[in-house]
């Protein structure tokens, strides 16, 4: 019953050797621009299979960095950077009043 837990935390799953999401959000953003620059300029494909090929080999040099990126990414995207507003108009973040 442990093994599954443990292989799950000690290798996150992978995409042709790059984090899963990173590598998906990739293929996706990727897919959406070649999609649209066919619609637009007819373009020919081959140009944007070149940037999704370097998009993946710089997602699996950051893999191999951090294997984790995947959970990184979620964590940051549920806790990132927040805006706190100032009560009264002034220069600065001031919490207090």
């Amino acid at each position: 019953m442990r093994e599954p837990i443990l292989k799950a935390v000690a290798m996150p799953p992978r995409l042709f050797f790059a984090p899963f999401l990173p590598a998906m959000a990739n293929f996706v953003v990727q897919i959406s621009v070649l999609l649209i620059l066919i619609a637009l300029i007819d373009m020919n494909p081959l140009f944007v299979m070149g940037t999704i090929f370097l998009g993946h080999v710089f997602l699996i040099v950051e893999g191999t960095r951090e294997p984790h990126l995947s959970r990184v990414l979620e964590a940051w995207g549920r806790n990132g950077p927040t805006v706190s507003h100032n009560i009264y108009r002034s220069r600065g973040v001031k919490l207090a009043p």
